[in-house]
């Protein structure tokens, strides 16, 4: 009976997904690299097939990866270049004012207990220099892991651009890994998930924009320094659910504290009611127009991507996720209606 399936070929797939799976944590990076990739090659597609009628597909991904390229410099560099004033400023000053906020919370009294009693501040204080030397002597690093970086950035590149200029040839292969009665259906699947992870690009881009902008807004407002690279360090790590939000936290009641209990508590009310607004109103909006993404979905591959896959996995687990639910819709759950659909009909048949 299981004779027809211990076929050569079948045996050599078996074999060859076993060594996928041995290896599978040894080229994690690689396989991230590459979603990554695939994640922004989906994004930019809709706008390579409006131009390759008047340039042709080459040409069109080459305009579009350098625009896209354009894009996320002129996003950037006019916000540093006028936060410039404020970012060598707090810089400068940085130093001053974790010194004085170890002061403050070493002065800092509990129902009558300082919290120098409690906490030992001296291993704190005490580890700066060591902190300093580390940096110098580690400044070469420093300087290869940008250089990393760049390579790293070059390569994302070129490889978006083979993914938008071959890719009808690429789906072509894809789908030649199915029978003949399951290519369509792969072809079907594979559009629907390029779809919904190259809305996920579209949707956090504008969340970013947005929590950075009210960010500022709330900060200017309430008289706070450095409002506006505060919000850009607000808006750049939104982009990691749940962990970059409370580090923007962090260093915004860093920087505010020598305003006072009240202002401090006015500016956590004003970061929870944008987070409350992103979470609520901007993002379910923009995620679900772009990508119909439940937020318990996003949750757990946030978690999951966090154990298995590290700091980029969580900043594409929304997308891992839109590829996991439209697998599991398609796979499974679409069956599995279509046959209770069938009975259905049948019995009032």
């Amino acid at each position: 009976m299981f004779k027809q399936y211990f076929t050569l070929k079948n045996i050599i797939f078996l074999l060859l997904v076993i060594f996928l799976i041995y290896i599978m944590p040894k080229v994690t990076g690689i396989a991230l690299l590459f979603f990554a990739a695939y994640v922004i090659a989906c994004a930019l597609n809709p706008y390579v097939t409006k131009m390759q009628e008047r340039f042709g597909r080459n040409t069109a991904s080459i305009i579009a990866v350098l625009v896209g390229t354009a894009a996320v410099f002129a996003l950037f560099i006019p916000i540093l270049l006028i936060a410039y004033k404020e970012i060598r400023t707090f810089i400068m000053y940085f130093p001053q004012k974790l010194v004085a906020a170890i002061q403050y919370l070493t002065s800092f009294s509990i129902f009558g207990y300082k919290l120098s009693d409690l906490i030992s501040m001296d291993n704190v204080v005490g580890a700066s220099p060591d902190v300093a030397q580390n940096i110098v002597n580690h400044s070469w690093s420093f300087t290869l892991g940008i250089f990393q970086v760049a390579v790293v950035f070059i390569a994302l590149t070129m490889i978006i651009y083979y993914l938008l200029a071959d890719k009808d040839y690429l789906k072509k292969k894809f789908i030649e890994f199915f029978p003949e009665n399951l290519k369509g259906k792969a072809s079907e699947i594979l559009t629907n998930i390029s779809n919904k992870v190259g809305g996920y690009v579209r949707a956090q881009i504008l969340s970013m924009i947005s929590v950075g902008v009210m960010m500022m807004v709330v900060l200017v407002i309430l008289g706070v320094d450095y409002s506006l690279l505060l919000g850009l360090i607000t808006g750049i790590l939104d982009i990691i659910p749940l962990l970059g939000p409370t580090i923007a936290l962090g260093v915004i009641l860093l920087i505010a504290y020598p305003l006072g209990v009240v202002k401090i508590v006015l500016i956590i009310a004003g970061f929870l009611l944008v987070q409350q607004l992103s979470n609520y109103i901007v993002r379910p909006i923009l995620f679900g127009k772009f990508m119909q993404l439940h937020p318990l979905m996003i949750f757990l591959a946030l978690f999951l991507a966090e154990q298995f896959l590290g700091f980029w996995g969580v900043i594409l687990s929304p997308a891992i996720a839109a590829t996991v639910c439209v697998l599991i819709d398609e796979l499974y759950l679409a069956p599995i209606n279509s046959c209770k659909l069938e009975d259905i009909e049948n019995e009032n048949c």
